[in-house]
């Protein structure tokens, strides 16, 4: 085994380990997660996608402090043969299928049996806790394809794993491997591309690499339409390579092009499929939305919505992750090194940019820093990489993984529902807090985010959160779930009273394990720099 390819599964299973340990294991807080959770708990049970879970929960309707009426919390659309379906990508829900289905067997071995909604949900809390791993998987992988990336960027050693720990635990890719967002899955899968494209400059057979490159394009848009956005920077960066004679470019380009492509018709297929038409996504805007139709993108708003992404306390990138601090600090010299790459990458933050800063939320709604953007992080984490990255000095290292293990660890342990949720006096009027309410023009939300929103600090400031009984409040992790199940639904005590400690004790082992090995490997780089640098 080369010295590459035991850095990469120490980094693997330390991240894995640290993101499953860290888990918030409550995929029912939002749409995003727990309509993806209903799907592939579906798809399992029925073969299919739809979501008739959704439209069974209900939530009073309250006005003038008075509850009104009932609705349901379905978000998404009634399909042509009758299903309602949410508005995300297919693969969404088969990318965790793996997961979902260990989560069955677990709860089996432990005894944790299904039963009918009403009677009780400890099945459904526990089997939805373990399928969120699957994006703590991915966020792993995501480490696992940047550290490839470095290598192949020509980064040393050394400052390849530094790199690679600091977007793994200094960026705001931690928090999305422990809730049930897509963004991991994105991650992961650009990443990768990206590093499968750079070694293919070298390779004696580029062809593969290129090949699972444009098809990691396609997963990433049928998981998220939305992610193609940002898919063009890989065309740019290959067109722009000059290293390659032209007819090589074009037909890489040509075959990344297709695959965004298939990604974005199998995508329209799939809305014409269950709603009759391909532009038809599935989304409900209708309680943010006064005066519809929906903009989902209006210009004159990019401005503030440039200052949200960058400057914004609670959503800037660069609070989010220090880590591209150095990206810009090391730009000019990795352009001159590789153009190529850094015209793709500035791409991918130019298209980022442009869209979501004019975007319906450009914050990226209920969620942690600035989530649309969290796809591209690791991209633009590698224009710090390089073979300049030995010139970092300890200082500027140390710096940027303080402020973003203290954004990540912090977003680890309070739920963003809990600490942004749209609040309300005792008369039912909103409290200004993680959202405005405002006036809005035609076709575009009623509440804004506010700049003043500080994270962290509604939650932690509410008395007793901390030890908080009640189900999914206080610390946001999943034995904490587990405890409050345990005590508070009807089959509760279904779920081992040993389990919460034995998950801690299982997953903090592995961390400390793979920690201490994957510090034995850093002293070695520091003795021999080049011990690890081949690609394996």
């Amino acid at each position: 085994m080369s010295g590459a390819t035991r850095t990469r599964i120490g980094l693997f299973v330390l991240f894995h380990a640290l993101y499953a340990l860290t888990s918030s294991g409550n995929a029912f807080r939002i749409p995003d997660e727990f309509e993806v959770y209903f799907q592939t708990e579906h798809l399992v049970d029925a073969g299919d996608l739809s979501v008739p879970q959704a439209q069974q929960i209900i939530q009073p309707v309250i006005v003038d402090g008075k509850v009104v009426g009932n609705q349901s919390l379905f978000f998404g659309r009634v399909g042509l043969d009758g299903k309602p379906y949410a508005p995300y990508g297919p693969l969404a829900a088969v990318l965790a299928v793996p997961h979902h289905l260990a989560g069955r067997a677990l709860a089996s071995v432990l005894g944790i049996r299904r039963v009918p909604q009403g009677q009780g949900l400890a099945w459904v809390m526990f089997v939805g806790g373990i399928t969120m791993l699957a994006t703590a998987t991915a966020a792993a992988l995501t480490v696992v394809g940047f550290h490839r990336a470095a290598i192949a960027l020509g980064t040393p050693a050394g400052p390849a794993l530094w790199l690679s720990l600091m977007l793994g635990g200094a960026t705001v890719l931690w928090p999305y491997g422990t809730s049930f967002f897509t963004e991991a899955y994105l991650a992961a899968a650009m990443v990768w591309a990206a590093a499968l494209l750079l070694e293919a400059r070298t390779a004696a057979s580029p062809a593969s690499r290129v090949i699972v490159a444009a098809a990691l394009l396609t997963i990433a848009g049928l998981t998220k339409v939305t992610s193609l956005i940002v898919a063009p920077a890989f065309v740019a960066a290959v067109l722009a390579d000059r290293a390659i004679n032209t007819r090589a470019r074009w037909q890489v380009a040509s075959v990344l092009a297709t695959g965004i492509a298939l990604g974005a018709c199998l995508q329209l297929g799939w809305n014409a499929y269950r709603f009759g038409s391909p532009f038809e996504f599935g989304y409900d805007w209708s309680e943010t939305i006064p005066v519809p139709p929906a903009r989902a993108f209006v210009l004159s708003e990019l401005p503030r919505g440039l200052a949200v992404l960058l400057f914004a306390p609670g959503k800037s990138l660069f609070v989010w992750a220090p880590v591209l601090i150095l990206s810009v600090l090391n730009a000019a010299k990795l352009w001159r090194r590789d153009p190529a790459f850094t015209a793709g990458a500035a791409t991918a933050v130019g298209l980022g940019l442009l869209v979501y800063g004019a975007y319906l939320f450009p914050e990226g709604g209920y969620a942690h820093g600035p989530r649309h953007l969290v796809p591209i992080v690791p991209i633009l984490a590698l224009v710090a990489a390089g073979p300049d990255a030995s010139g970092w000095s300890r200082t500027a290292l140390l710096s940027c993984a303080a402020v973003g293990m203290l954004m990540a660890a912090m977003a680890s342990r309070v739920s963003y529902l809990e600490d942004q949720a749209l609040r309300r006096d005792q008369a039912g009027r909103p409290v200004p807090g993680y959202y405005e309410i405002i006036a809005p023009s035609q076709g575009r939300p009623n509440n804004r985010y506010r700049f003043e929103y500080m994270p962290f600090a509604t939650a932690m400031s509410t008395p007793g959160w901390k030890d908080s009984p009640v189900l999914g409040q206080g610390p946001d992790y999943f034995y904490r779930h587990m405890q409050q199940a345990r005590r508070q639904l009807p089959d509760g005590p279904s779920i081992p009273a040993s389990f919460p400690i034995a998950w801690v004790a299982w997953w903090s082992v592995i961390l400390l394990a793979a920690a201490a090995d994957v510090f034995r490997q850093s002293q070695d780089v520091s003795a021999n720099p080049d011990s690890s640098s081949r690609i394996s």
